[in-house]
């Protein structure tokens, strides 16, 4: 250890900032003895958490290396995060190391850490700083049933509470209970074989979806999108297809008017499909070829698209007395809520892609 020139500097790093914002405490720590403070506080309380062992062993190192370089070229400090996890918890951190280096001129980095996550931000301390060593704090757990069921219990807690876990772990099963959902009010509202159909359409549509972007598609159709002035094309065709529609049922299915209106699917749903489509692609036009996410019209397009289906259809059934007040009403407010749904989603997803 002798051989390492310069000034020394330990940084025990925390970039979702548990130790911040669980204790209320400023960072960046600076300091052994402030150090200690914070960790004993934070075990005292959170025994269980590795965040407090990665504080005990910055410490420990520091006391192994002033014996070796002197207590006037070695320094520890805990800088942290934010609980995003994004650029800005990067850059957070960034600022508490340029505190840190204002006090303490070091001439290298070791890091401590408690996990892959905090080492992330290793390639950005070296802009400040030579990273000579990396200590990763392993906790080492008894065996046994006992210990195995506390740490699940553990886990698990902690994919439900932490909102970085928590996004995938209730994400995906709530996006499969609400698909579900939708099935089951299609089959209530359809025929079986119609209900199916447009069942296995959504699952499709999902399933190439995730296709396109697994393998890289999207950005070949987002490159052809930015050539081209597909807007324009398919309002003209969906106009098209809608105008075909009553034609085909008129002239070659034979069938009469009122069946537009009462037969599935209704002259309303296929009104709902040509709205989405166009609206859809414009979005979808405009990102490609400007970046913007318009969460307004995102909102807009699931309210105007079902508006024909959900409302519209409703009020025929209703005025045709085919369809009692009450499930008229309960349309009514399954639209309203949908569309309330729709804007707190959309609004929050807008929101955190653009930070």
């Amino acid at each position: 250890m002798s051989s390492i020139p310069g000034k020394v500097l330990i940084l025990c790093i925390d970039r979702d900032n548990d130790v911040g914002e669980r204790l209320g405490v400023p960072t960046p720590v600076i300091g052994r003895d402030n150090l200690l403070k914070v960790a004993i506080q934070y075990i005292l309380r959170y025994p269980d958490d590795s965040d407090a062992n990665a504080m005990f062993a910055a410490i420990q190192l520091y006391d192994n290396l002033v014996i070796t370089l002197g207590k006037e070229n070695v320094e520890v400090a805990l800088v942290t995060g934010s609980s995003s996890e994004d650029i800005m918890a990067d850059l957070k951190l960034l600022s508490e190391v340029d505190k840190v280096l204002s006090q303490f001129n070091a001439d290298s980095i070791i890091v401590v850490s408690d996990g892959p996550a905090d080492e992330s931000v290793v390639p950005l301390l070296q802009s400040k700083r030579p990273v000579i060593s990396i200590k990763r704090v392993v906790v080492r757990q008894s065996k046994g049933f006992e210990e195995f069921a506390v740490l699940m219990k553990h886990y698990i807690a902690k994919l439900v509470v932490e909102p970085r876990y928590r996004k995938y772990a209730l994400g995906l099963p709530g996006s499969i209970l609400l698909l579900y959902g939708l099935f089951s009010i299609i089959s209530a509202y359809m025929p079986s074989i119609v209900a199916v159909v447009v069942g296995a359409i959504i699952a499709m549509l999902a399933g190439i979806a995730a296709l396109l972007y697994a393998f890289n598609v999207h950005s070949e159709i987002l490159r052809f999108i930015r050539k081209y002035e597909l807007t324009f094309f398919t309002i003209v065709i969906s106009t098209v297809l809608m105008i075909l529609y009553p034609l085909v049922n008129a002239y070659i299915l034979k069938l009469n008017i009122q069946s537009l209106f009462l037969k599935r699917p209704t002259i309303f749903d296929v009104m709902s499909i040509v709205i989405a489509i166009s609206l859809l692609t414009n979005i979808i036009e405009v990102y490609a070829k400007k970046g913007i996410i318009d969460s307004r019209k995102i909102v807009l397009t699931v309210a105007v698209s079902l508006f024909p289906t959900i409302i519209l259809n409703s009020a025929m059934w209703f005025v045709m007395g085919l369809e009692p007040f009450t499930e008229f009403v309960t349309c009514i407010i399954a639209y309203v809520v949908v569309n309330i749904l729709t804007l707190l989603v959309v609004t929050k997803t807008v929101r955190r892609i653009r930070i």
